[in-house]
């Protein structure tokens, strides 16, 4: 192994760009590009950095609808980063979020003022639909206990344990961050990140279980930034 290759085993500060990951469920023409980005974790001296990643990503990807997973930010100081983020990405494309243990942490009520007034959609307790290409689409977010009545059924989580209990529900996709992958990845065993499945049984990068998929993102940020084989990531599905 030479140098080269094994700096791009290591992530110390936030230095690599974001990898987009590609879920491929539809290659045709009337695909729905569907970005999931999830644990930004915006913190003081961080957020202009890591909002630039995640915007260039976004572009990068040219999706044609932007979910945001939970865990937007880790301080109340950066509802303003956050905000200008939010106007951005819905520049790029219609943007949904829900929100993660960190936002909860933040203040639920403060973190979805933010979202609903920077041009995106506050899903975290109920649904949204759109069409494309003449094809029917919805997400939900973990709190929505309703019914989904298109084709296309996407749930928007945060913590991948929701799979518990949505794959007994109508939705097709489960898109779920939290674990970071646990930011150290010895191996990787039918699709399992080790040693981190070893302490949470959804550390996962995809599981598929009768015909439903939960997808699980390495995520953008952690609180301590260091990863080994581990990428940052956005996740980008095509539907």
């Amino acid at each position: 192994m030479n140098w080269k290759q094994l700096a791009l085993r290591f992530d110390i500060g936030l230095r690599h760009e974001l990898l987009i990951r590609q879920v491929i469920r539809n290659s045709g023409s009337d695909s729905c590009r569907v970005c999931y980005i999830s644990d930004i974790h915006l913190r003081p001296g961080r957020t202009a950095h890591l909002s630039t990643m995640v915007l260039q990503a976004c572009r990068r990807a040219s999706p044609h609808r932007i979910l945001l997973g939970g865990d937007l930010l880790d301080k109340s100081s950066e509802l303003e980063g956050l905000s200008s983020l939010c106007l951005a990405l819905s520049q790029v494309a219609p943007t949904y979020a829900v929100a993660g243990n960190h936002d909860m942490a933040v203040g639920l009520k403060d973190v979805r003022k933010v979202i609903e007034s920077s041009n995106c959609s506050w899903i975290h307790d109920c649904s949204a639909s759109w069409t494309h290409q003449g094809r029917e689409f919805s997400v939900a977010g973990p709190d929505y206990h309703g019914t989904l009545n298109t084709p296309v059924r996407i749930l928007c989580g945060h913590n991948p344990r929701i799979w518990k209990s949505a794959k007994k529900r109508a939705f097709d996709l489960v898109l779920a961050g939290h674990l970071h992958g646990c930011q150290w990845v010895a191996f990787q065993y039918r699709n399992r990140l080790y040693p981190g499945a070893w302490f949470y049984p959804y550390c996962y990068l995809e599981l598929i279980e009768n015909r439903k998929t939960l997808v699980v993102s390495r995520g953008i940020a952690d609180l301590v930034p260091f990863r080994l084989n581990c990428p940052r990531e956005i996740i980008l599905c095509h539907l």
